[in-house]
């Protein structure tokens, strides 16, 4: 397969971090299919490497490896600075790559695990943001997307520092909209509810349909459905859009009450 004109995304750059696996990867593939150049991020080179050819093979065009680890602001600046030397523009960037941290409750959360999960859910997110920002405020134009999660808003059980990072990440999308709305930049996110991952794969018996049997529509996300949602939010359809939160959750989050437990 090869470019085409007339894709939406033709010829524009875009960075999409944690790119390796389940929705970054979504994402990524979804970006190629629509013509993009695709920097293609991870921490594992091996990991990359193996995706960006794959990538290539399936749907032609310009897939490069930007190999680094979010959690490290020099390899941010070297990330951004082979992307200058290679592009010289950016168009857009997906703020993907997320830890979870799952497995403690608030009260035996060790220090380490709150502090990991908010280097790559928070403190990643704003250093790939700020990368982003100097190389669009230049150019006048780009857009960024933040992946986000409802629990940010309806708190799940045992999962407090990645609920509060996801918050955090909330106020930061807010915040760089009105920051970068001036300059032609703009900020917004895509909020998933139950998502589908490989994570999956390992759910004890009758969990699968039990989440199911909470969301309204019946059936979870799965990454091309938030790949979808971020194509949107990047494309000139949205050009008027800024700030915002695409929730995308078969609509759970607008019930009081799931239907098995309904008054």
């Amino acid at each position: 397969m090869t470019q085409a004109s007339g894709k939406r995304f033709a010829d524009k750059v875009v960075l999409v971090t944690g790119a390796v696996r389940n929705t970054g990867l979504a994402i990524a593939e979804a970006f190629a299919d629509e013509g993009a150049v695709i920097a293609l991020n991870g921490r594992a080179r091996d990991d990359v490497e193996r995706e960006a050819k794959r990538l290539r093979e399936t749907y032609g065009g310009t897939v490069f490896e930007a190999t680094a680890d979010i959690c490290v602001q020099e390899q941010i600046d070297g990330m951004f600075a082979r992307l200058q030397e290679r592009c010289g523009r950016l168009d857009v960037l997906v703020n993907n790559a997320v830890i979870q941290g799952v497995g403690h409750t608030l009260a035996d959360t060790p220090r380490h695990v709150l502090e990991a999960v908010f280097r790559t859910n928070v403190f990643g997110t704003y250093a790939c943001a700020q990368g982003a920002a100097r190389m669009m405020l230049g150019q006048k134009s780009g857009t960024i997307i933040n992946i986000g999660s409802t629990t940010a808003e309806r708190a799940i059980r045992n999962r407090t520092a990645y609920i509060a990072s996801k918050s955090a990440v909330d106020g930061l999308t807010r915040a760089m909209a009105v920051e970068l709305a001036p300059h032609g930049i703009r900020v917004n996110a895509v909020v998933a509810g139950f998502l589908r991952t490989d994570r999956w794969d390992s759910l004890a018996e009758g969990v699968e349909a039990r989440r199911r049997a909470g969301i309204p529509l019946h059936v979870e996300a799965r990454g091309r459905d938030i790949a979808d949602a971020v194509l949107f939010l990047a494309s000139d359809a949205a050009a008027r859009i800024v700030g915002q939160r695409l929730v995308v959750d078969g609509g759970s989050t607008v019930q009081l009450l799931p239907e098995a437990e309904d008054m």
